[in-house]
């Protein structure tokens, strides 16, 4: 019997353990035995490698918010300086946009994820002065929706990625429990048939090697001419 290892994936721990139930299925009472304890931790490995393909999925949809949370935040950002020239070309003497932001918008948009979350205060004091001018008032509130939204999506992320590995833990328990159903029954099998404990083998998958390639035929020499 092959021993399987952790790294073999579950994948591989579901054939041998599926094989090796319906091997042993109906060909004595020992054998039903071990197919009914084998589906059992079949049926365990398998539903936790969905849940932690579910968890995964998960993951993937709450990145992509993520990035549609940042991309609100920062065309909300481009709006608050759209919103500053007006105010500058209305009143020049305030100098709205380069006081609201003195480098520009790279400082604020260059930022990814969290580390973006971390600029906005320091935003919000600059921008408190203009908040009566003109239409600051409303990008102002649709800043402080754009980062309660961000937030909200990062934490939803953070969420999923610990959900990601609590699954993938049980999966690898799940993956444990199968490789010690099998070296269970493979010593009980054993047993059964100690006088050819041989006879074992044929309740457990014998995956055979990758064929080898074939050597390429031998050139002849051309014939003469």
């Amino acid at each position: 019997m092959r021993r399987l290892r952790d790294n073999d994936g579950s994948t591989t721990h579901r054939r041998h353990i599926r094989f090796h139930m319906a091997r042993c299925k109906g060909a004595g009472p020992l054998h039903d035995i071990l197919h009914s304890e084998a589906t059992a931790v079949y049926a365990v490995l398998r539903d936790a490698e969905r849940a932690r393909e579910d968890a995964e999925d998960a993951a993937v949809e709450a990145a992509a918010l993520v990035t549609r949370a940042e991309e609100t935040l920062e065309n909300v950002i481009r709006d608050i300086d759209a919103e500053a020239k007006k105010i500058d070309r209305a009143e020049p003497t305030l100098m709205a946009q380069s006081t609201i932001l003195p480098g520009g918008l790279t400082p604020i948009l260059e930022p990814e994820g969290a580390a973006q979350l971390d600029v906005l205060p320091a935003l919000g004091v600059r921008l408190a002065p203009f908040k009566g001018k003109g239409a600051m008032k409303d990008a102002v509130s649709a800043l402080e929706n754009a980062e309660a939204g961000m937030r909200a999506a990062l934490e939803a992320a953070a969420a999923t990625e610990i959900e990601v590995e609590r699954r993938f833990a049980e999966e690898l328990g799940a993956r444990r429990a199968v490789r010690e159903q099998l070296s269970s029954a493979h010593g009980r099998l054993r047993d059964l048939y100690k006088a050819r404990p041989a006879l074992a083998e044929r309740f457990f998958l014998k995956e055979k090697e990758a064929p080898r390639a074939k050597s390429s035929p031998l050139s002849l020499p051309a014939p003469p001419t």
